[in-house]
């Protein structure tokens, strides 16, 4: 296979990687089933990570592309299948027995064609894909066959109250009726309760919330999906975690009440506010609030979900990263920085979260630091901390070498 022909094909590969990882940002916020969203932000991951590796080939060959921006190089009907499809099944099928097979069997030619020595990292990307497009296959239609054993009748109706969402932005996120903002079991353990509201409230509404700004904002380098991708990833790990604990510990989801207050503190917002709302405010409170969970459950001799809490601590760390970076990059001055800061504290207002006074929980320097934020903007807190305390307390009765167990330094 002559060069130019390998970098054609590399570009298709790319090109369709690129339009699927569209797609399933889309799906991660219009699909109702809880079980398909993690799945979906997953894969999501994968194909953004897949066209990375391509990308970075071709500049090997000598070709600079960007990704957001590589016209389409087939007609490829099965990815506009995709793009209409409506109904869960109806995407499943379009993705995952015909969109992602052929792009399997594509990327198997093209390694079997090409030069086994002279192009030999190519064929080491295309096999890893193929495998991947395997893998990927078999965890969607494992989670399919458990939303067919909830759902029954799901290729006569939607899961969901609301029907059908459109391929497109939609008001609120689509969910299944098993989740109401008024539910509430009154057998809940705090525990089980603590794991559902981080299951529905958080990690699900953040692969949401990334996957929006994947979709609304085209502009953005590819650098930022990349992130956001990877976000929605670890997102998806830390939902199901915390699904696994939930149903361990009694549970089951619907039990309590879900809420929509991430997704609507960032709706019509522009990139720079939705980063403030979402990473760099939000996840910043979810940091300490997983730090001090952490701690409070294994002082209560719940080590299992204690563990669960050190990982995703340290995660949410490397998503405050993200939207101090992309902030100061969009920002371009401390000023304005400090400007969306504010607006973005004024949205947690108005959906009803604290921004003055105490901070929710115990301040943790370490963290911020690790996040991004400046020595002036760590000074600023650590101030507040110190003169208003938090609302939920340090457990201070507790053996110095747990209480130091995420990250002390």
């Amino acid at each position: 296979m002559r060069v130019a022909e390998t970098i054609d094909r590399l570009k298709d590969h790319l090109n369709r990687c690129v339009r699927i990882s569209n797609v399933l940002a889309m799906w991660t916020i219009t699909t109702p089933e809880a079980e398909l969203k993690t799945v979906f932000g997953r894969h999501l991951h994968w194909a953004v990570q897949a066209a990375e590796r391509l990308r970075v080939r071709l500049a090997e060959l000598a070709v600079d592309v960007d990704p957001r921006k590589l016209p389409a190089q087939s007609a490829a009907d099965d990815l506009k299948a995709c793009e209409d499809a409506l109904t869960t099944p109806d995407k499943i099928r379009a993705l995952y027995q015909r969109a992602l097979p052929n792009l399997q069997a594509s990327m198997a030619d093209h390694a079997r064609r090409t030069g086994a020595i002279a192009d030999e990292p190519t064929i080491r990307i295309l096999d890893d894909l193929v495998a991947g497009i395997a893998v990927a296959t078999s965890e969607a239609h494992r989670a399919f066959e458990d939303v067919c054993r909830t759902f029954p009748n799901i290729e006569l109706e939607s899961s969901a109250a609301e029907g059908h969402l459109p391929p497109r932005i939609p008001f609120r996120p689509a969910r299944d009726r098993r989740f109401s903002e008024t539910a509430a079991d009154p057998n809940l353990t705090d525990t089980v309760k603590l794991l559902h509201v981080f299951y529905t409230d958080l990690e699900l509404s953040t692969i949401e919330a990334c996957s929006r700004m994947i979709v609304e904002f085209p502009a953005m380098p590819w650098q930022f999906v990349i992130d956001m991708a990877r976000q929605c990833w670890d997102e998806a790990r830390h939902a199901e975690a915390f699904r696994t604990r939930l149903l361990e510990l009694g549970g089951h989801l619907g039990a309590y009440a879900v809420s929509y207050a991430l997704w609507e503190m960032g709706a019509g917002e522009p990139v720079d506010v939705s980063l403030a709302v979402q990473q760099r405010v939000g996840e910043w409170i979810g940091v300490d609030g997983a730090i001090w969970q952490a701690q409070q459950l294994r002082f209560g001799g719940d080590e299992a979900t204690s563990l669960l809490f050190d990982y995703v601590t340290l995660d949410e760390i490397t998503h405050v990263a993200f939207g101090n970076k992309w902030l100061r990059a969009i920002a371009g001055s401390e000023a304005r920085v400090k400007q969306v800061h504010d607006l973005a504290l004024d949205k947690r207002s108005a959906c009803g979260k604290s921004v003055n006074g105490p901070l929710t929980f115990p301040y943790n320097d370490w963290a911020c630091e690790r996040g991004g934020y400046t020595e002036a903007e760590r000074d600023e807190l650590r101030a507040r901390f110190l003169k208003y305390g938090s609302q939920f307390k340090s457990l201070e009765t507790q053996p110095e070498p747990d209480r130091v167990a995420i990250g002390g330094r």
